[in-house]
């Protein structure tokens, strides 16, 4: 597996934690659509992302959406199974298709316990996903719809080192609370500035630099947040045994 693919936390784990929890690792696919555990639900796994998107959202009582957090390579989706109160407030559901390392929650709680290292890495991941969820509030409360898209694009871009996204009219309305007359107008005014191509439920940005400048701040708030617990590349495939 080429290192974009790699997942981050996995990567800077000391060799002896890693060679412990390997063993417990599965390599599953996840595909766009997928909901990992709902709002609500008891969560008996955690997912080590290693490629494509997973959103937490939170839900009303009408089923409309909005979406928390993006979880990429650089992240864990799962994080209530390893706590004493198992439960969630969030959708965890996948918007871009790809790959996790899954692992029961029990294994993980039983690391906890036995790796200090383990446990600290985790804490920090906790405090970045948080200052994340806090920071989207802020862009979703206070931000043009054209600069919520940008953000969202931008940060996908990221984590999946893709220029291409299909997400229909739907799927972007679920992830940033709008309506899908709102996202034509937020995905109309990126493409008329030529800053993306927005065709057949098929997003592709055209202008990276462009559209980092139609950016609100949030964008570099979150990803300065991600980095600051994160090597700039996760460890070479020859520094892992393979799973």
């Amino acid at each position: 597996m080429q290192s974009a693919n790699k997942n981050g936390l996995l990567a800077v784990l000391p060799p002896a934690i890693y060679q412990r929890l390997a063993p417990g690792l599965k390599r599953v696919r996840l595909d766009a659509g997928d909901i990992l555990y709902d709002a609500g639900d008891a969560v008996d796994y955690a997912w080590f992302v290693t490629s494509g998107i997973v959103s937490l959202l939170s839900i009303t009582e009408e089923g409309d959406t909005v979406e928390a957090a993006m979880i990429g390579r650089e992240g864990v989706i799962g994080f209530p199974g390893i706590a004493r109160r198992n439960g969630t407030v969030f959708r965890a559901q996948v918007q871009v298709a790809g790959e996790a390392l899954r692992i029961k929650a029990k294994t993980l709680r039983a690391m906890i316990k036995h790796g200090c290292e383990f446990y600290e890495l985790l804490l920090d991941y906790t405090h970045a996903l948080n200052e994340q969820i806090a920071q989207v509030v802020v862009c979703n409360q206070f931000h043009a719809k054209e600069q919520r898209l940008a953000r969202w694009l931008l940060l996908a871009n990221d984590r999946t080192r893709y220029d291409a996204f299909t997400l229909t009219h739907e799927t972007v309305a679920q992830i940033l609370g709008m309506s899908r007359s709102g996202v034509s107008s937020a995905a109309g005014a990126l493409q008329t500035k030529g800053l993306i191509r927005y065709a057949r439920g098929r997003i592709t940005i055209l202008d990276r630099k462009g559209l980092e400048s139609a950016c609100c701040e949030c964008y570099r708030i979150i990803s300065q947040t991600i980095s600051s617990y994160l090597p700039s590349e996760p460890m070479s495939e020859t520094d892992r045994v393979n799973i």
